[in-house]
């Protein structure tokens, strides 16, 4: 593995461990002494929350995909300072307008989303930034401003006894404004910007015709691993809808375990062109994506000792971990590739086609059965066809036959065992055979990480 690659994937797996940590002290924490009816109120705000790259139009993702593989140096150039004040000045004009209209519509939670909407987008452009031009560490600790802020808010509420929702998310847009002022300042102050024009409309446009089927693709998947809450949400009660909001909740952890890959890989394959190495990364990503969902085994044994009242939340949590097995390789590789190669359109396409059949399956396994199981199972489902449709795009990096054996045993052993199985003989089960699964069907990819890990060990004990 490129040694950049492992430098960056370690500098952003730190970040994120540290994210895990304060996100499931508060994700653990909030539904133990909150109201469900609160707990539910938030976690609306928070599905809210999940849209607002919609809010700038592609902007951030257009500045994403121009910067991509460039160094960030001391004296920017006068092109991005273009684009960086244009940023500023479209976002808070554009969430000026939406505030007034979110308001006069009596909906104090979509209100407090849209005046969120400017910091938070400010915060994703120089998280985009950051990984698009290499700067891993600059990328961790925007990452680790975020998690520790709003789990100390989180704390000071609930050592308070605050079991009001509105209150947590007026607390929360505070934080998002706190934490845009410190980044803003602290890139101005290690970064000569040139003085230019505030606001260009040329630069607005091209950046957003070029990011916008980015943005959409994003947004796009962003409905498909959402819809099944808002499926919950309208059809079932709010006891429901907690419940399957705290399974979502602890599925999002996942995703901060994906994201140093996710990140790394995109400025990876933006310098490197080699199909061979891209085979090797994606044989690592496989065995990552069937490892990584055996964090639902603690979960559950939370939940069996200190979280009782969420234990129905139990299935549903192994359903969408499940799901990620597919969601990982989508994301680490096929999604990156999709943009390194300009396929922003053929990306949108086969989403298109994901969403759409997401929300029939949504619907049949609903009819099919009346519980929120039901929705995991049709998110699930949405994941394996989107697997399916996509890996054609590139006949050049494929799993092999015994690759995809090794894949679907693990999908039907992780269910199996997670469902069946107590917390504690369930993890055993699952990683005895998932060991035996990979020497059997995945024997060369095992001697390739444990040579990695290897090497890796013995560069630490010749430091120390």
């Amino acid at each position: 593995m490129e040694r950049g690659l492992k430098s960056g994937i370690i500098t952003v797996l730190i970040a994120n461990i540290i994210n895990v940590f304060f996100g499931l002290a508060t994700n653990f924490l909030l539904p133990k002494y909150l109201s469900v009816e609160s707990y539910a109120g938030i976690k609306t705000f928070q599905l809210y929350v999940s849209y607002v790259g919609l809010l700038h139009l592609g902007y951030v993702d257009g500045m994403y995909l121009k910067y991509g593989g460039r160094d960030l140096t001391y004296k920017l150039t006068e092109d991005f300072s273009v684009n960086f004040s244009t940023m500023h000045i479209f976002q808070l004009a554009f969430s000026f307008i939406l505030a007034i209209v979110a308001f006069a519509s009596g909906d104090l939670i979509l209100g407090l989303f849209i005046v969120s909407a400017f910091p938070q987008n400010l915060n994703n452009y120089f998280k985009y930034l950051y990984q698009a031009t290499g700067e891993f560490k600059l990328y961790g600790r925007a990452m680790n401003l975020s998690s520790f802020s709003i789990f100390a808010v989180n704390t000071i509420l609930l050592v308070f006894k605050q079991d009001v929702d509105s209150v947590y998310i007026i607390s929360y847009v505070i934080v998002y404004y706190l934490i845009w002022i410190i980044l803003e300042v602290n890139f101005r102050r290690k970064h000569y910007i040139p003085k230019t024009k505030l606001f260009d409309l040329k630069e607005l446009s091209e950046i957003v015709r070029s990011g916008f089927l980015l943005t959409l693709g994003n947004i796009a998947s962003m409905l498909l691993t959402s819809m099944d809450r808002w499926f919950v949400k309208f059809l079932m009660d709010t006891v429901a809808f907690a419940h399957y909001s705290f399974a979502v909740s602890v599925e999002n952890f996942l995703n901060l375990a994906i994201t140093p890959v996710t990140t790394t890989l995109y400025n990876y394959f933006c310098r490197e062109q080699d199909n061979a190495k891209h085979k090797t990364i994606l044989q690592y990503v496989l065995v990552f994506a069937t490892v990584l969902p055996a964090a639902a085994f603690p979960v559950k044994f939370i939940l069996e000792v200190y979280l009782d009242k969420y234990i129905e939340s139990s299935m549903v949590i192994f359903i969408l971990f499940s799901a990620q097995m597919f969601y990982v390789i989508i994301r680490s590789i096929y999604v990156n590739l999709y943009k390194v190669q300009k396929l922003q359109q053929r990306y949108f396409a086969k989403l298109s086609i994901i969403i759409v059949s997401g929300f029939l399956f949504n619907i049949i396994c609903y009819q099919l059965s009346n519980m929120k199981e039901s929705f995991a199972i049709g998110t699930l489902l949405a994941a394996i066809l989107w697997y399916l449709i996509t890996i054609p795009d590139f006949p050049k990096l494929q799993l092999g036959f015994k690759e995809n054996i090794y894949l679907f045993s693990e999908l039907a052993l992780f269910l199996f065992v997670g469902i069946e199985f107590r917390a504690v003989w369930g993890l055993i089960i699952y990683c005895i055979l998932t060991f035996i699964l990979l020497l059997i069907l995945m024997k060369g990819t095992m001697k390739n990480i444990l040579a990695v890990v290897l090497t890796y060990v013995s560069r630490r004990d010749r430091l120390v």
